[in-house]
């Protein structure tokens, strides 16, 4: 019998980098989603064959984990070995992985979406582990993607889909609702790697602690008004809150660029209620929400002014799930 099982990426609305040091994040899954499909085979092989991630060949008692990432494949291979070697499994598998979402410049998710539905279709292969211990499970394949300092909060809205306010120190996590967001993800097609710019973050909070965990506050508490926005339907106030975090990422963090800058200000010129980069920044994506008459203009006007890839998508869907 084969699983199919398929996993969603995320964007931050709001709280990316201060959620590293204890404060809160609004993470949505969003509706660009990464496929696996697990079958057992009658011998002890694993096969894996995926256009965007490689395809290797092994026999499970040569299974080995990874200790750094070198190639998109290596994520993969890293946590079938983990997961066969913690739960002794001695059944061979073909596995298949595609995916829709974007991977040049980052800030989707892509690995994250990748690490959740492999593990979900091991899983639901194998019946191993209960999925609200998924994000256990996941953790340190995240943090060695993104320098070993990554929150890894991306791996509940993949896991568990929607909108979700979370914290990490202590761990919780609040699911917001299925609010009906109509938001455009603009791609500067500028690659940024998130381990780069958590690393920069950290050396500068290490330099001057007061400083930025002033600026983690007013995050903090940009997120927690955003929360009662969600929970309000208050569209203009989500959006002037997206305004005031990227603001604080862009001069205070230092974690934006010229482009994602441009994206942000383009937007909001021609009636967004609010845009922001999303992720670890420095290139990558940047958010735009808008009201529905809109759209039309301000994709035209980015199009336009800037060499960019625009993505419509439904946000705050569903997390890891069974397809047909």
């Amino acid at each position: 019998m084969e699983i199919n099982v398929s996993s969603p990426g995320n964007i931050f609305l709001l709280g990316e980098h201060s959620v590293v040091y204890g404060k809160d994040a609004i993470i949505s899954a969003i509706n660009m989603r990464t496929i696996c499909k697990v079958s057992k085979r009658s011998d002890d092989v694993i096969k894996l064959n995926s256009e965007d991630y490689g395809k290797f060949i092994e026999n499970i008692k040569n299974l080995e984990a990874v200790e750094e990432y070198h190639n998109r494949i290596d994520l993969v291979k890293d946590l079938v070995s983990t997961f066969y070697k913690k739960f002794e499994i001695d059944n061979g598998i073909d596995i298949r992985i595609n995916s829709n979402i974007p991977k040049v410049s980052g800030g989707m998710s892509s690995s994250t979406a990748v690490l959740c539905s492999v593990l979900d279709a091991l899983n639901k292969s194998f019946n191993k582990i209960n999925k609200n211990d998924y994000f256990n499970f996941l953790i340190p394949f995240q943090r060695k993607i993104h320098g070993g300092t990554a929150s890894g909060v991306e791996l509940f809205s993949s896991i568990f889909g929607g909108y979700n306010k979370i914290k990490m120190s202590p761990l919780t996590f609040e699911n917001l609702g299925n609010l009906k967001l109509h938001i455009l993800i603009v791609d500067t097609g500028i690659e940024a790697r998130t381990a780069e710019t958590v690393s920069y973050v950290r050396n500068g909070w290490k330099n001057d602690k007061n400083s930025y965990e002033n600026i983690f506050n007013e995050i903090h508490d940009i997120v927690n008004n955003g929360k009662k926005a969600i929970k309000e339907n208050d569209l203009e106030e989500l959006g002037k809150l997206m305004l005031k975090d990227h603001e604080l990422l862009s001069k205070d963090l230092g974690v934006s660029h010229p482009k994602l800058n441009k994206i942000v200000k383009i937007a909001k010129k021609n009636g967004a209620y609010g845009a922001k980069l999303s992720g670890g920044g420095k290139g990558g994506v940047a958010i735009v929400l808008f009201p529905k008459n809109k759209e039309k203009i301000i994709i035209k006007k980015l199009l336009s002014q800037l060499k960019c890839k625009i993505y419509r998508t439904e946000v705050g869907v569903c997390g890891c799930e069974n397809i047909k």
